[in-house]
């Protein structure tokens, strides 16, 4: 199979990308300075605070980041350099060249990620001595299955586009609509059919409509993991929703506390994996369509 020699080659030149590195680096250090301040100011600290901090810093802001920028030059650099030629001609096809290119990319954010993780495990043996190991696994797997699933976005709008700035602006275009659009977007969908702001208790719809944004299964996945409700980044709680303010800090917002009666299984602390999934999957079957049709003379 020609991808995995595409796979094996490109993910050496990304290894000794100096900026991916510089990047990881600077996360893990202010990573390791919020949380060390952070524990010092909670009384009975523990480690799912450790995870807490990971999560809505790390998980949500530098791990869709870094693999965003690892992969949105995957497939329009070699397109712009003239480099898929010399593939074609050593009989890769298309196809060959995306997988090789998702899995090469898909590799360095692994690697990357699973070195935050272990230095979150670390911090929270030292701080503790202990580890809670379900719940340590279980970030981990969600953790990497994220950074997957914004490679597979960044790699997908690669193959899409015939311009940097074009991979550019469609890398940066998702992160946006992820982190600051989709709530409010799906607050204003709940607003046109029911007349009225969504409040604490929510139907089920619209939780799942949430989750349907991979930050947001994430957030929520790890949340129930650990029992703590976790912020998005952009808190549009209060301004989309008929809520009273606080309500993160006391838990209300939990998804077992917003539903009525058993929380559905789509909800489900499992069910996150299976959206990370979708978010593989898609965006590199649409990017593989619009890659197989494009003229690239």
């Amino acid at each position: 199979m020609t991808w995995t020699a595409i796979a094996r080659k490109d993910f050496e030149d990304v290894v000794r990308s100096r900026m991916v590195w510089g990047i990881t680096a600077v996360f893990l250090l202010l990573m390791g300075i919020v949380t060390l301040g952070a524990s010092s100011q909670i009384d009975d600290a523990s480690a799912t605070d450790v995870i807490f901090f990971f999560t809505n810093i790390g998980g949500q802001l530098f791990v869709p980041i870094i693999a965003l920028v690892v992969g949105y030059m995957a497939i329009v650099g070699e397109r712009q350099s003239g480099s898929l030629r010399i593939l074609f001609g050593l009989s890769h096809n298309r196809r060959d060249v995306l997988v090789g290119k998702l899995a090469s990319r898909t590799g360095v954010i692994v690697v990357a990620t699973l070195a935050a993780c272990a230095f979150a495990a670390a911090l929270m043996f030292a701080l503790f001595g202990s580890l809670p190991v379900p719940t340590v696994l279980g970030f981990v797997a969600l953790t990497v299955l994220l950074g997957a699933a914004f490679t597979a976005i960044a790699v997908g709008v690669s193959a899409m586009t015939d311009t940097r700035m074009g991979a550019m602006g469609g890398a940066i275009g998702s992160y946006i609509l992820f982190t600051m659009l989709w709530h409010p977007l799906i607050a204003g969908l709940h607003y046109a059919l029911e007349g009225e702001l969504v409040g604490v208790e929510a139907p089920a719809w619209y939780l799942f409509a949430l989750r349907l944004n991979p930050l947001e299964s994430y957030r929520q996945a790890i949340a129930s993991m650990i029992d703590a409700y976790v912020p998005a980044l952009v808190g549009w709680e209060n301004i989309v929703e008929d809520v009273p303010a606080g309500s993160f800090q006391e838990g209300t917002l939990l998804t077992s506390n917003r539903v009525a009666g058993d929380v559905p299984f789509y909800l489900s602390e499992w069910f996150a994996p299976v959206v990370l999934l979708a978010w593989i999957v898609v965006p590199i079957a649409i990017g593989y369509r619009r890659f197989e049709r494009a003229d690239l003379n």
